[in-house]
This record gives C-alpha cells, structure tokens and sequence, in this order.
C-alpha cells in the first residue's frame, strides 16, 4: 500500500510513472512520423489516422493515468492490440524481420507498464500484447512473417529487463528509506532529548521569572499590601507554572510582549520602541522573560526608580537593550549559581538561537543586550545525498546486471548462430569479452564504492575502439542486421560509463555510438535492412537506452523532494513525541509545586491573602526559597548538594542575613529527593533568619547531616515523611538549632 511506502519510494515510483508514461508518447510519436514519412506502407491514410489516433490516445492515457490510471490500463491494452493488428495496412508489405514502427510502439509499452502494472498484470499485458503482434503479422500474411519471432524474444527480453531495473532501482529506494529512517530516528532521538532539556530550562526560567520573583517579592517586604497588579501577576505565574500550559505558538507583537512583561514592576520605564514588531512567539517569550528579568534585577540591585527600554530591527536581526544609570556591578564576580544573569537571561537567548551580554561596572549602571537572528536554515544535504547515494548505487547495478544478461543471455546465441558469416570470429569474441571486462570493471568499483574517477575516459575509449573494430569485421550485407550484435548492445557498456552525467551527455555520448555505427555502415554499402529499419531498429533499442538514463536525471529531484517529504513527517513525528514526552514531564514538574507554591500563588490571585501579614511573607520566602533551590538542580555539577545550599545561602545574603557555611568530610552521593528532604528544614531557616545562620554539610562513608543554627522561628520548619531521614530542633534562646540527618541504607 501506498501508506506504508518512504518518502523516496513513493516519489520514485511516481516520478518513474511519470517519465515512462512520458518517454512513450515522444517514442510513439518518433516511430509512427517515421513510418508515416519514410515507409511505403499499403494504405497510407489509414496509416495516418492510426499513428495520429494512437498517439493522441497514449497522450491522453498518460495525462490520465496518475488519477485514474487501474481502469485505463485494460482499454490501454486493448488499444494497443488493436494497433497490432492494423499491420495488415500499417506496415510495409515483405518487411524483413519485423522492424518496423509497430514493434517500436510495443517495446516502449511493456518497458513502460514495467513502471505503472504488478508483476503478474505487467507479465499478462506483455503476453496478450506480443500474441497480438504475431497475430497482426499473421494476418497480413507477409512472406517470412515468422522471422519476428526474434524480434519477440527481444520484447520479452526488454519485459524482463525493464522488470529487473523496476525491482533493483524500488530496492535501492527502499534501502535508501530505511538509511534516511535510521538517521531520521537518531534525530529524533537526539531532538527529544535535547527538548526535555531546553523545556526544562525553560520551565525554570518560567518558573524564575514568574513564581519564584513574585514570591520572592513578597517574602523580602518589596510588596507589602494587597494590589490589583500582583494579583493579576499571580493569575499569571500560577497558569505558566501549570503542567498543561501550551508552548507558544504562531506570532505576535514583541512591543507589546514587552510592555506586559514591565508592567507590574515598580519602576518607571522610559520606552524607545517601535509602534509593533512581529516576531515568532516563543522568541517573544524569550526575549520578553529576559527583559523582565534585566528589570526586576533593577529593581532589586540597581538603586534607581527607572530604566530604558530599546528596540530596533537592523540585518534581519532584533536588539534589545535595557540600561539603567544605577550602582551597577562586576559581572565577573557573578557566581555560577546567580540564576538571574547566567541563566534566566543568558541561556534563555541562547535556546532560541540569539544571544545576550550584561555590561556593567561599579557605579556606572548596567546594560542588558539581548540579540536574536532570524535567517537560520533547515538543512536536508544529508538526506538527499543519502538517497541519491542508495538509489544511484542500485541503479548502476540493475544496469550492469542488464548488460551481462544481453551480453551473455542474448548476444552470445546470436554470435553462436552466425559465426559462419564472419570473416574473423576472434574479432567477434574478443569484442564480447572487452565489453564484459568493462562492465566488470565498472561493477568492482561499485562494490568497493569507488568512483571511476580518469578511469572513465580509456574505458569509453575502448567501447568505441572495439565496437567499430567488430563492426568493421561484419561483411557489409550483414550489418545492422541479427549477425550485428554490437550494433546497439555496446551501447549498453557504453551507458553504464555515463550513468554519473546528464540526460543531455548520456544522449550524446549513446548518438555518437549509433552515429559511428551507421557511418562504417554507410560507407560499405548495402546493409541487412532498410533505412526505415534502421531507423525503428535503433528508435527501439535507444528509446530503452535512453529510458534508463532519464531514470537517473529524476534521481536529483526526487532525492531533494523525498528529503523534504521526510523532513516535513519527522518533524511532524518529531513535533508529537517531543509534545507528549514534554507534557508528561511539565505534569511531573508541577506535581512538585502544586501543594505548596500553587496554594500561595492561588491566595495572592484571588486576593484572600494579605501580603503584609508576617507568617504569610515568611511562608512566600520559605517557598521562594525552595523554588531558588529547585533552580538550581544540576546534574553537571560535581556536589550538587552543596551547590544547592549554596544557592539558598546566596538568597539570604541578598536578603541582609549574614551567613557562615562550612563542608567537612567525604560525603555519598544523595539522590534527588533524598536533597530535597534532606535541606527543606535549612531552607526554610535560611530564607525566615533575621540576621545571622551557619550552615554546616558533614559527611561520613554513608551518611550526611545538614545543620543549620539561625535566628529563625521554629514553625515553618517542615518534617519529613522519609524514615531514612531524622531530624531534629533546638531552640535556645532564639537560635534555632536545626539536625538533619541521611543514612544510606
């Protein structure tokens, strides 16, 4: 069925369909001209309206076909039988050996139905046409009308021929799928991958720039009163931290992504945009949520009440700047563990494919530069060279498997049968044994996936040289007759050369071979046939000849169509499994936020909360906290655990808490939960001290204690459900002392 064939297979076949369908009208149409113009025939006018009436219908049977081409193909034959039996008035009467425009009209069909019928229908047709022929040639009752038998075997050999090319050539399409298949699930792979990672990052980059800023807010006192604008803001964050939130998509206005995302700050915003810039909207996201974080880090560190925004649009490229005029800072003591610059504002940019630069210094503001290019390509080279690649490769063996078979399976009885004719039989064998080492050439360098490379030039050079030396060894009378094999079989060796070149280099090269030919012909006198004979003769065999070299001008297009074809299913299968595997993880994700972080969001957008009431601002600092932690879990770093404390000492400090941290032993390595369970409690004392906290990581050979002393209330320190995990609380005169300790097991 058509639905389970590859990109390349299905084009092939269509394309194939298409140029046989084609090559038999120019074909029907050279030979029937010929025999209207140059053969004396019994009824000429009947002639005319045949070949007319016939051409005109194979025209329209191949403009047809494609769509409705099942129910065609029993009319198509009985039209061509019914031109079989019209020889009696279409065909010179005595025509030696057959060769007439007829034979030419059925070789080209059964070489085209080889491209548009099965097996077993292409065998039938072939059959029911080839009785038709001998009963044509019956009725018209020529003397010797038997000799067309040879011309038959010759049809049959082109059937079979054609046949082995359609099987050998589907082959190498299909091989040539399922290479394009492998490569196209190693990306695909590789493309899930990396969209987990890069949806992570940019769920964390959400979840910073939305729950984890809003509550962190909250927490340090920056917004102290219930407000219409953080509710709304709330509304916001607890929809993009859901697990069933939609990836952007379509485009929309920068300017205005933009002036939402400032909206709710509590800064003034000096704008130098244009009225509206439309761009794909996940680089509005992006651009947007790094905009938003330049702001909020203003608004935090910088000192000032206002900043300005730029856009401009220069070289197919977006610059967006925010600079303010305040304290300003030295980007490279920024620690690893600073989420807002390194993170949320760099690695944002860089997923999707722009850039960003902090540039700043004490006491002279700071500048957030954000870049995004948009003439990135989608790249198929590989894939059409892939399929080039498999389908050219079976297509030079199909023909040098065709050409050993007419070498050997035809030409060789034909030399045997006639060899009492030839002043010089040596000549003859020797000329077979040439073209048969060249085509053996030609398949060695196949198999070792070689290119002829100069190789190709002797070669060439010799199918010239001993076809007119065999040609010249043939008496005169005989030539381009059956004791001819050469004639147009050398052909054969001489295409397999050029299959590398055009449609146009591999005409010229077959015509100056037939030229050559006929030239020595010519110049020794009579021939075996006529000059129409001739003529049929060679349209016959060089019309296949050509046939398959048109096979290999289709293999370019059809390798760039079938890569694109391919390039758009894997994107689409790619798109669904990235999108299922994307929404199961969010859905786990916001499994961790949704009985803490959601409940407080929920709260501040409805409004029931206060955020000036003391327990609620630790309870947002607490989980802002816990989120800052969340932000910082890496799996390339070599302490995670430390890592992580590490980022939640560096919250407190920005919160004014002076805090002493300090590692002692060789601790194991802790799992993801067991980290989580394990520094809850010092996260939320670190994130509720008034003033001071030490943190101290101890680790044995399979155990590790994190304790924390702060000046913390004691009822926001969470327990544990986890019996591999103790902990224990000490209050001492506002110090809280806080033991937690994991046991490997």
């Amino acid at each position: 069925m058509s639905g389970d064939l590859g990109s390349t297979e299905r084009e092939l076949l269509r394309a194939g369909a298409r140029y046989s369908l084609n090559l038999r009208c120019a074909i029907s149409a050279v030979a029937g001209l010929v025999s209207i113009t140059v053969d004396t025939t019994p009824e000429p006018l009947v002639t005319v309206f045949v070949v007319f009436g016939f051409v005109a219908w194979t025209v329209y049977y191949a403009h047809r076909f494609p769509n409705r081409g099942r129910w065609l193909v029993p009319v198509d034959v009985a039209v061509v039988c019914a031109v079989c039996l019209t020889q009696v008035w279409t065909v010179p009467a005595g025509s030696m050996l057959g060769i007439t425009w007829v034979i030419a009209v059925i070789g080209i069909t059964v070489i085209a139905y080889a491209w548009l019928l099965s097996l077993v229908a292409h065998a039938a047709a072939t059959l029911t046409v080839m009785t038709a022929f001998l009963a044509g040639a019956a009725i018209a009752d020529s003397p010797g009308w038997l000799d067309v038998l040879p011309l038959q075997l010759w049809t049959v050999i082109e059937a079979g021929l054609s046949r082995a090319l359609y099987v050998l050539v589907r082959k190498g399409a299909r091989d040539a799928d399922q290479a394009v298949a492998r490569s196209e699930q190693a990306r695909r792979d590789a493309a899930v991958a990396e969209a987990r990672r890069a949806d992570e990052r940019e769920y964390l980059a959400a979840l910073h720039d939305t729950a984890s800023a809003t509550l962190l807010m909250v927490g340090s006192g920056v917004a102290d009163r219930p407000d219409a604008n953080l509710s709304a803001q709330a509304a916001r964050d607890l929809a993009a931290i859901s697990g069933d939130h939609a990836s952007p998509a379509g485009e929309v206005d920068l300017v205005a992504h933009l002036r939402d995302a400032a909206r709710h700050l509590p800064l003034t915003v000096r704008w130098d945009v244009p009225t509206f810039l439309t761009v794909p909207a996940a680089d509005a996201v992006a651009l947007a949520g790094g905009v938003r974080e330049a702001l909020t880090n203003v608004v935090r560190h910088a000192g000032v009440d206002a900043a300005t925004v730029s856009v401009r649009l220069a070289d197919d490229t977006i610059h967006v700047e925010v600079a303010d005029e305040g304290t300003g800072f030295d980007p490279a003591r920024v620690h690893g563990h600073r989420y807002g610059v390194t993170r949320s504002i760099l690695e944002r940019l860089t997923r999707v494919g722009g850039s960003a630069a902090v540039i700043s210094s004490p006491g002279n503001g700071t500048s957030v530069r954000l870049t995004r290019p948009f003439s990135v390509a989608t790249d198929t080279v590989g894939d059409v060279e892939t399929i080039k690649s498999g389908v050219g490769t079976a297509l030079r063996w199909s023909v040098v498997v065709m050409n050993l078979i007419i070498l050997f399976g035809l030409d060789v009885p034909r030399l045997v049968a006639n060899k009492q004719h030839y002043p010089s039989v040596a000549t003859q064998v020797l000329t077979l044994v040439v073209l048969t080492a060249v085509t053996l050439v030609v398949a060695w360098h196949l198999w070792r996936k070689r290119p002829l490379g100069l190789w190709r030039w002797p070669l060439v050079a010799v199918v010239f040289a001993v076809s007119a030396l065999c040609t010249a060894s043939i008496p005169p009378e005989l030539r381009l007759g059956m004791a001819h094999w050469s004639e147009g079989d050398a052909a054969w060796t001489l295409l397999l050369l050029f299959l590398d070149f055009r449609v146009g280099v591999i005409a010229v090269a077959l015509a100056a071979h037939y030229a050559m030919t006929f030239t020595q012909t010519a110049l020794g006198g009579d021939a075996a046939i006529t000059f129409a004979e001739a003529v049929i003769a060679t349209v016959v065999v060089f019309s296949y000849q050509l046939a398959v070299g048109v096979v290999t001008v289709v293999l370019r297009p059809v390798a760039v169509t079938a890569a694109a074809l391919t390039y758009r299913e894997e994107r689409l299968r790619t798109e669904r499994a990235v999108a299922e595997q994307v929404h199961r993880d969010r859905t786990e994700r916001y499994a961790a936020l949704a009985d803490s972080t959601a409940p407080l969001l929920a709260a501040l957008a409805s409004g029931e909360a206060d955020p000036g009431e003391p327990v609620f601002r630790r309870a947002c600092a607490v989980e802002a906290a816990r989120v800052r932690r969340l932000l910082a879990e890496d799996s390339s770093v070599p302490d995670q655990l430390s890592h992580e404390l590490r980022a939640c000492v560096e919250l407190a400090e920005r919160n004014g808490v002076t805090v002493q941290f300090a590692e002692r032993g060789e601790r194991p390595q802790v799992p993801k939960a067991v980290r989580r369970a394990l520094t809850d409690p010092a996260v939320a004392a670190l994130a509720t001290a008034a003033s001071t906290a030490r943190v101290t990581v101890i680790g044995a050979a399979d155990e590790v204690t994190v304790s924390v002393v702060a000046d913390a209330p004691a009822e926001l320190v969470p327990t544990t459900a986890d019996p591999a995990i103790k902990v224990s609380t000490t209050d001492n005169g506002g110090k809280l002392w806080i033991k937690t300790t994991w046991r490997r097991t």
